[in-house]
């Protein structure tokens, strides 16, 4: 996750005692100082990286700790001669000078340095986790916690990408935290090639070259990544250029970080690629999307309602300004194309990293029923939530056999044929029927039809079984 090698195989244990898995402290063994300064540099959502000297309940047996904890790894951080600075970091409280003070008393330590509060060579946390004091944060037990500080989060690479500043954008542009997290698990890193299949204004291939990656893109809207838009008009729409040349494009914003800017940007969409014949199988990196699953509109691919001749080519007049029909792209569909994608072009370790719907009732069927492939194995998930009904779930999958056509193409009518056969709505239609029937607005939209035509709504349920009827 972190850029550094096999962190994901580090034994992580809580550090307070309880059983909460909301709980933000957690021990983990490193090999060196080093290593925990490379994985702090890259896991936004770690705060920091402390060397323990001691927990415990309260502050007398953190005391004891401390003072039981090995004198030779202590004393060259209390040497004369160093500088060195105490702060207090509460979960969820801020305290005062006041408290430095007491704590580093109470804990007795002979620091015989200078204190420099500007720019110390030893940085040490006193931290106090009261859920008491904060009981809208996880409810995890009183702990006291006592270290030396060995790495950091930077988190003012929040702030140089934060959206708000951006040239160019969409309305779906992935917020600047996430899209960072999404490039770490797929281990975004210099030399490696990350594609993402739906690029939009490109904010996932902007967080990929930020950890020095080659980038490639791919979008279905020839105006999103072509054209780009006006840059004086606000809410001004794709494909509409300034007449004086102000017009922004996914090349502004890389321009705009100083980034390596995309190897290529593609037009086309995932279930008809254009990169059949450029020799891309098994090279890849990763691969990161937020595909358009939508709850309330789904996806679309090319295609359209009158069927085209194999040899049709568009006309070399039209070529600049044509804008290719769509179709409706069914979930599972969709899914299954991701899957096959990542199958034949990641390299082996190669990592694939995408959101799916996810609610917090059904969690365990989600779970079940996550995208598979006889090539990919699933290594993490994690549901973030909205509210208390739906979310999101960041699925990530990593490449461990060779690509193979026929295992691949069984595979796939073996899954197309169980859903077939299945009388249960898939993800996105439970995921459908949940929103319109909690969503206020939706529930009245619906009774309204309903009251109006004397049957219930066309949602996804009723289409479905419609169709299948």
């Amino acid at each position: 996750m972190c850029g550094v090698s096999n962190v994901e195989d580090l034994a992580w244990t809580r550090a307070d005692g309880g059983d909460c898995e909301e709980t933000p402290f957690w021990y983990v063994e490193l090999p060196d100082e080093r290593t925990a300064r490379a994985i702090a540099s890259r896991a936004l959502l770690v705060k920091a990286i402390l060397e323990a000297w001691g927990s415990a309940p309260d502050e007398g047996g953190l005391r004891d700790a401390v003072a039981a904890y090995d004198e030779s790894r202590k004393t060259p951080y209390l040497a004369p001669g160093t500088t060195f600075k105490v702060e207090v970091e509460d979960f969820g409280v801020r305290r005062g000078s006041k408290d430095i003070l007491k704590r580093v008393g109470d804990l007795g330590l002979p620091f015989l340095g200078k204190a420099d509060l500007k720019n110390p060579e030893h940085l040490f946390w006193s931290v106090v986790s009261d859920t008491k004091e904060t009981p809208s944060l996880p409810q995890t037990p009183r702990h006291c916690f006592f270290g030396r500080v060995v790495g950091q989060s930077d988190r003012s690479t929040l702030k140089r990408y934060d959206l708000k500043q951006r040239s160019y954008l969409g309305p779906t542009s992935m917020d600047a935290e996430m899209a960072l997290l999404m490039a770490n698990f797929a281990q975004a890193r210099p030399g490696g090639v990350i594609l993402d299949p739906f690029c939009g204004t490109g904010s996932m291939l902007v967080a990929a070259a930020h950890y020095g990656a080659m980038t490639m893109g791919i979008d279905i809207d020839i105006r999103v990544i072509k054209h780009g838009k006006s840059a004086r008009k606000s809410g001004s729409k794709f494909g509409v250029k300034a007449s004086d040349g102000s017009s922004v494009d996914v090349w502004t914003n890389f321009a705009q970080y100083g980034l390596q800017p995309p190897v290529a940007l593609f037009v086309g969409d995932l279930h008809a690629l254009p990169t059949r014949r450029f020799g891309l199988e098994g090279t890849l990196q990763g691969i990161v999307a937020d595909p358009p699953y939508g709850v309330r509109a789904g996806g679309r691919k090319s295609g359209g309602r009158k069927p085209l001749p194999e040899d049709y080519a568009i006309p070399e007049e039209m070529r600049e300004t044509h804008i290719p029909s769509t179709a409706p792209y069914p979930f599972a569909e969709m899914n299954d194309d991701l899957m096959e994608l990542a199958a034949r072009f990641l390299s082996i370790g190669g990592r694939l990293t995408f959101f799916l719907p996810g609610s917090t009732e059904d969690a365990e069927r989600e779970i079940r029923d996550l995208p598979a492939h006889p090539a990919l194995r699933l290594r993490w998930h994690s549901l973030e939530t909205f509210n208390q009904i739906w979310g999101r779930r960041l699925v990530t999958y990593e490449k461990i056999h060779p690509y193979d056509v026929e295992v691949a193409r069984k595979a796939r009518e073996d899954a197309v044929a169980a859903r077939a056969a299945s009388d249960e709505p898939d993800l996105i239609e439970r995921m459908r029927a949940l929103v319109y029937d909690q969503v206020p607005a939706e529930a009245k939209r619906r009774k309204r039809y309903e009251k109006f035509h004397g049957v219930p709504p066309p949602d996804a349920l009723t289409e479905r079984a419609s169709a299948e009827t």
